[in-house]
């Protein structure tokens, strides 16, 4: 029996367009036994049990037999309990972690031929947002640099001194749906913004200068596009700048908007952030208070 956990991500934080991820303490997990009969069958508990697929068709089992037939592996069959605490469509990498735990399963149970490169390469083909996956497998603070079709990365440790709450809304979005917003060029002025932001939001959190991370988190190449689609985004991120209680970014493509808050948040606030989403049209939304991770994808054998 093969245990394997994988955290939540939050990609982009905001001027890091496809380019930064972080790690948070939300888990998809997969307790996966090998069966001899070739059947695949999943039980769901959690986050979107009542939509997930329950056989071949669902993410975890396709993302096995993908690596399996690129590894030259015969296969066998499974049986999957997952337990999922990251909303589904959401942007806070439901997907890459599902990715993630198969990529991981389907190596451990082929003998681990394997290295961890080897595998992040291969769930990045699969999810298509190394920004997303990165953190899953290796926890913290992940830059991505793409060099030809190979995935380089650092990781690092995050600002201890903030708090972060996703604001998570009853309405998804499609990832390819957002991306279409996007231009498919920009001007040099808004390059050199975004350049120059994410270089100062790095150093932000590598000299571990809460303020200065602050002032890095304005964005002119993905967020002025999706911020229509994402009801409240906006007007909760001026209300937090205007009170000095922090700033707000869109957590992947939307639609949870991630607080980054000064102090834990206090009933007052939380009642204000969440009147400032009923009006302009979230009719229910969860705040959740959610840590980053030092740690990416755990697996423990028995």
């Amino acid at each position: 029996m093969i245990e394997i956990r994988v955290p939540a991500t939050t990609a982009n934080i905001a001027c890091g367009f496809d380019v930064l991820g972080l790690a948070l303490g939300l888990y998809y997990s997969v307790t996966v036994e090998t069966r001899d009969d070739r059947v695949f069958t999943m039980t769901n508990q959690g986050e979107g049990r009542e939509y997930l697929a329950c056989d071949e068709k669902n993410l975890f089992f396709r993302t096995v037999q993908t690596v399996w037939k690129q590894i030259g592996f015969t296969g066998i069959g499974l049986s999957v309990e997952s337990k999922n605490e990251i909303p589904v469509c959401r942007g806070l990498g439901s997907s890459a972690s599902c990715i993630a735990a198969g990529v991981m399963a389907a190596n451990e149970i082929a003998g681990n031929v394997l290295g961890i490169q080897e595998m992040i390469q291969i769930a990045c083909v699969l999810e298509g947002h190394p920004d997303n996956l990165l953190p899953a497998f290796m926890g913290g603070f992940t830059i991505v640099l793409n060099i030809g079709k190979e995935i380089r990365f650092q990781k690092h440790d995050f600002l201890n001194d903030l708090h972060l709450v996703a604001c998570v809304p009853e309405y998804s979005l499609s990832t390819e749906e957002m991306r279409r917003l996007l231009p498919d060029t920009y001007p040099r002025e808004k390059v050199i913004f975004n350049l120059s932001r994410i270089a100062f939001l790095v150093g932000s959190i590598i000299q571990k200068d809460r303020e200065s991370f602050f002032l890095a988190l304005d964005d002119a190449i993905h967020q002025p596009y999706r911020e229509p689609r994402v009801k409240g985004f906006s007007e909760v991120r001026n209300f937090l700048k205007k009170e000095k209680l922090g700033d707000a970014a869109i957590s992947g493509s939307g639609p949870t908007v991630l607080l980054f808050l000064r102090e834990r948040m206090s009933p007052v606030v939380q009642e204000e952030v969440q009147s400032i989403f009923l009006h302009q049209g979230v009719l229910s939304i969860r705040m959740i208070p959610i840590p980053w991770v030092r740690d990416g994808i755990e697996v423990r054998k028995s």
